[in-house]
Formats: structure tokens, C-alpha cells, sequence
């Protein structure tokens, strides 16, 4: 008892440094053992829900369902988007789980799941997500009026179904989610466009796959999915909204081509992303269709302490301008002792930005607006991970990357000269400006799991932005910056065990050396400095309850310049496993 009391207190004294992780303000992720709250700082609001095994394509994205985040910085600040949402489940006790979640600013976490069929050959799943919030939003700018009411609620749902056969396995999963949502952002006193009439994003989606079982003949697998989405209105509330599909089909060839060794393999990974549009009524706006064909052979081979992966991407555009564009696409690793070794990956090719793409990086991005469509030349990563039996790790990594028209989301603003006074109007939503970006990066990351109980983990990172052919309201910007993206992270996170029944956690996460361009201007926006802390209280194998709380230091800070996170907040609820 006096180990386990020593051992909160000092991890209360490190709070400072203790790091954001899958809970934090800029993401969450709902589990049965760790709800946290579904705050305006969600990084991707209920933005993937959990499926079967999907066929294992690469280069496919098989997420089911694309929902418009929360107040989501770039990708640069966020961490990666959880993948699954209350997935951990001990099915093979429980069929069945319903989590509830409830705190200030009316913030709102619901999930129920059922493990519908459940035997060696099939499986059938159910799920339903909610998540929803209701309160005012004070700017962290000094303006007139100094805040606003921040509208959010999705619901979605999905069934899932896989069937395995003697030498694949067939996967489908249908759904359909629902996000409404206001444009809560500053106007800086001007007449709000949208009035904080509620928008809203409806997307259907249907998913078919089929993998074959891993043997040394040839292996392959396909996928095709749709998703069917809507907007209520467009660039005002009296247009009619956006409607079209998003389409995928993707395939993976390979072969093994060494009898004796199972992972030197040889092949292709293909797919085609489309997007239709619906033609808009206002003839005023000039959308195009979207179509991405991708072609990556590869070939991949292993020896006693190395590995390797060589591929290319042969990609083709079709867009308001058609291209053909060849990148790398390779992996390399290299073992130098028992737990350490060398890796480099490198890779390039098209980052589309198509209208669901944008919405899942902000939902506050202006309507019926295509973003253009970005090249990453050369993406780099490299490192080293040094390892030891005793449960520490240190990796030390650094990378290049370097990216054609690379968008950045500022504040929408016009100048208003008819006064004579050169005024400036904006807009409640986010419009992009464009650049040539280059990125290079060093940093670190430690992990320390010595004593079971307790698990730590801190990562920073260091960026160096140089930006080139960038215009902004058709002036060029001598001095610009790489706006939303962070100079500096600093990211830690804890948890402890204190008991069977009793599990703790604080998580903090620093990103600094922010800008933005507002009124012919950059402007350099606040940190993002978040402390939480979360504790779980299992009364037994079923029931749990739960507390979180949040932006424990009460911090105000923008995700976009205008765009405010909440304050202090936290939430409580229970998880029933049934």
C-alpha cells in the first residue's frame, strides 16, 4: 500500500511531462475501460468504426466511415487516428457492451455493441456511436462578441459480416452516419454567413472484401467500397448542399518466389479512387469529378538480420488537370543487436483531398469547395531503435519530406474598400491558400515498462518548415509560414495500474511555435498545452465507472485561428458488458 501511495505521488508530480494519448483533447477513443469525453478538441470524431478483418491492401483505405471531426488540427499535431473503438472487448465472456458518458458543455459519449454471431467460419457485429456537444466557446482573440455556442451531435451505425471459407475469407460491412454541426468560429463582429443554422453530413457506406489465406501459391486480395454522402446547404443557407459518391477498388497480387522462404515475395498493389459529384444549381460553382489510378509493384525478401521492401507508385490524375506521377515506395530495416536496429522508409505519391477527406480534417472548411489535390515528391523517415530485455526503448528518428501544393486552412476574409477605410469581412468558415512545402524533422521517443503496473511514454519532436510559391488573396507572401503546423511537440502519457479494480492515467501534450495569417499579417497563435487525467473503477468483470478530466490547466488556445477549444471540462459515466 505504501509503494502504491509513494507511486501516485510522484506520478501526480509529473503531470507536467506525462503525455496525450488516445484520450487526450485532440482525439478520443472510446473503450470500455476508458471513455473520455467527446470535447470540440476531438482530432477525428467517431471517424472509424470497428469492423472484421479487412482484406490486407496496403494501399486501400478500408476505414468504414468518415465523419466529420471535431475541431481536429492538422496531421501534423494530431496523433494518429484510432483505428478501433471499442474493439478490446473480452468477447468470449460478453456478447454485448453499453457505454454512457456525461459532463459540462453538455458533452456526451454513448456506445452499444453486439456480438450478434460469433463461430469459427462466421461473424456478425453491431454497432451504434454518439457522441455530442452543447456549449458555449469563449475566443481566445479580444472580440465583439468574445464567444459562442459550439453545436455538435453524430450518430452512426454499422453491421459487419465475414464468412471464412477453406481458402478466403469474405467480409462485408454497411452503415450509415449522420454529423450535425454549427460553424462556431470567430467573425471578428462581422454578420455570421451561416447564422449558426446547423449543417449537416450524412454518408452511407457499403464495403465488400475477399482475402485469400497466406500459402506459397499465389495470394491475393480485393476490395470494393461506396459511400454515399449529402450536406444540407452550401455556400449559403439558402443553396442546396452538396450530394455525389466516393468509390474505391483496390487488389493485391503476390507471390512467393523462394520456397524456402515464405516472406520473399513479389507483386502488385492496385486500386482506383473515384468521386462524382452532383451537378450544384448555383452555375456560379465550378466542380469537377476526382479519379486516382494507382499501380505499385514491389518486390520483398529477407535475410538473417534484414529486411527489405522495394516498390514504386505509378500514379494517374484525372482532375481539372490530368497527370502522371512516379514516387518511391520502399521499407528497409537492418538488425544490429538482440533489440536494436535500423529502419528507413520512403515513400511519395498523390494526396487527393477530396470533399470527405477535408471534412474529416475539419469539418468547418468552406462548402461546395474542392481542395487541390497535393504531391508529396519524397516522403522520408528514418531511424534507430535501441531496445533492451528489460522493457526500455529508445528510438531516435529523423526525417525529409517535401510536398507540392500543400494546403493550409486560415480564416476567411475579405477587404472591404467601400467605406474608403480598407476593412476587413470574414467569414465563420476556413478556406485553403497553397504552397510548395518542404518538412524536415529530428526527434526521440522513450518508453519505460519495467514494473508491469506502470507504463511511460514521451515523445518530442522538432520541425523545419521552408515554404515557397505561396499566395495568399492573390498577394504573394514573402515571409510565410507553414500555418497550423507545429514548430515543436512535446508528447507524454501514463498510466497505473493501482489495483485489479482501480487504473489511472494522465496524458500531456505540447505543440508550439503556431501561426496563422490573419488581416495581411501572421500572427502567431497560442500553444496547444493539455493536461488530463483519468481514472477507472472496475466493481467487477462487467460493470466500470469512470471519470475524466480535462484541460486540467484550464488552458485557452485555438486548433484554427477562430476556432476555440473548450476549457476546463470533464466527464463520468459507467460501461456494461453483457
Amino acid at each position: 500500500m505504501k509503494k502504491n501511495i509513494l507511486l501516485i505521488s510522484v506520478l501526480i508530480l509529473c503531470s507536467g511531462v506525462f503525455a496525450q494519448n488516445s484520450d487526450t483533447l485532440l482525439r478520443r477513443q472510446l473503450e470500455l475501460e476508458r471513455q473520455f469525453n467527446p470535447t470540440l478538441q476531438d482530432a477525428n470524431k467517431i471517424n472509424s468504426l470497428p469492423a472484421l478483418p479487412a482484406p490486407n491492401i496496403k494501399k486501400a483505405d478500408a476505414s468504414y466511415a468518415t465523419w466529420a471531426g471535431r475541431v481536429n488540427p492538422p496531421i501534423e499535431i494530431a496523433i494518429p487516428q484510432p483505428a478501433a473503438i471499442a474493439t478490446e472487448i473480452p468477447f468470449s465472456l460478453q456478447k454485448g457492451y453499453i457505454s454512457i458518458s456525461a459532463g459540462n458543455y453538455a458533452n456526451i459519449n454513448g456506445a452499444l455493441g453486439y456480438r450478434i454471431i460469433d463461430n469459427e467460419n462466421s461473424k456478425l457485429n453491431f454497432l451504434f456511436l454518439h457522441q455530442s456537444t452543447n456549449g458555449d466557446i469563449k475566443f481566445v482573440q479580444n472580440s465583439d462578441p468574445s464567444s459562442n455556442t459550439a453545436y455538435r451531435m453524430d450518430n452512426g451505425g454499422q453491421l459487419t459480416y465475414a464468412y471464412r471459407f477453406d481458402q478466403e475469407t469474405f467480409n462485408i460491412s454497411a452503415g450509415y452516419s449522420h454529423s450535425a454541426f454549427n460553424y462556431y468560429g470567430n467573425t471578428f463582429g462581422n454578420e455570421r454567413v451561416f447564422d449558426n443554422k446547423h449543417q449537416t453530413l450524412g454518408i452511407a457506406h457499403l464495403i465488400l472484401g475477399l482475402q485469400s489465406s497466406e500459402s506459397d501459391n499465389l495470394n491475393y486480395g480485393v476490395m470494393a467500397r461506396i459511400k454515399n454522402f449529402s450536406t444540407k446547404f452550401g455556400t449559403t443557407i439558402d443553396d442546396e448542399g452538396l450530394e455525389g459518391n466516393q468509390t474505391k477498388l483496390a487488389i493485391e497480387l503476390d507471390k512467393p518466389f523462394d520456397a524456402a522462404r515464405s516472406d520473399a515475395k513479389i507483386g502488385v498493389e492496385g486500386n482506383w479512387d473515384g468521386v462524382f459529384l452532383a451537378k450544384p444549381e448555383n452555375p456560379n460553382i465550378d466542380l469537377y469529378n476526382y479519379h486516382l489510378v494507382n499501380a505499385s509493384p514491389f518486390i520483398s525478401f529477407e535475410g538473417l538480420n534484414w529486411k527489405a521492401r522495394l516498390g514504386a507508385n505509378v500514379q494517374f490524375q484525372f482532375a481539372d488537370d490530368n497527370k502522371v506521377r512516379v514516387a518511391p515506395n520502399v521499407q528497409l530495416s537492418v538488425k544490429v543487436a538482440d533489440h536494436s536496429s535500423l529502419y528507413a522508409n520512403i515513400e511519395g505519391g498523390f494526396d487527393s483531398n477530396t470533399i470527405l477527406d477535408m471534412m474529416n480534417e475539419s469539418p468547418y472548411v468552406q462548402p461546395m469547395l474542392q481542395v487541390k489535390p497535393s504531391f508529396k515528391l519524397i516522403d522520408l523517415e528514418a531511424g534507430a531503435k535501441i531496445g533492451s530485455a528489460n522493457g526500455v526503448r529508445i528510438d531516435i528518428f529523423g526525417g525529409y519530406s517535401q510536398t507540392d501544393n500543400e494546403h493550409f486552412l486560415l480564416n476567411s476574409e475579405t477587404t472591404d474598400n467601400t467605406s474608403g477605410t480598407n476593412t476587413f469581412i470574414h467569414a465563420e468558415y476556413l478556406s485553403p491558400i497553397y504552397g510548395n512545402l518542404s518538412r524536415s524533422h529530428i526527434g526521440a521517443m522513450l518508453q519505460i515498462a519495467t514494473w508491469s503496473p506502470l507504463d511511460l511514454t514521451a515523445r518530442f519532436s522538432k520541425n523545419f518548415y521552408t515554404i515557397k510559391d505561396i499566395s495568399i488573396n492573390d498577394i504573394s507572401a514573402d515571409d510565410a509560414k507553414a500555418y497550423n503546423k507545429p514548430g515543436y511537440e512535446f508528447d507524454c502519457r501514463a498510466s497505473l495500474e493501482v489495483s485489479q479494480q482501480i487504473k489511472l492515467t494522465l496524458n500531456y501534450y505540447l505543440a508550439g511555435d503556431r501561426w496563422s495569417y490573419f488581416e495581411k499579417q501572421n500572427v502567431k497563435m497560442k500553444n496547444i498545452n493539455d493536461l488530463n487525467l483519468g481514472a477507472v473503477y472496475s466493481i467487477n468483470d462487467a460493470f466500470s465507472i469512470h471519470l475524466n478530466a480535462n484541460n486540467l490547466l484550464a488552458q485557452k488556445y485555438d486548433i484554427w485561428h477562430g476556432y476555440a477549444a473548450q476549457g476546463f471540462n470533464a466527464m463520468g459515466g459507467f460501461s456494461f458488458k453483457f
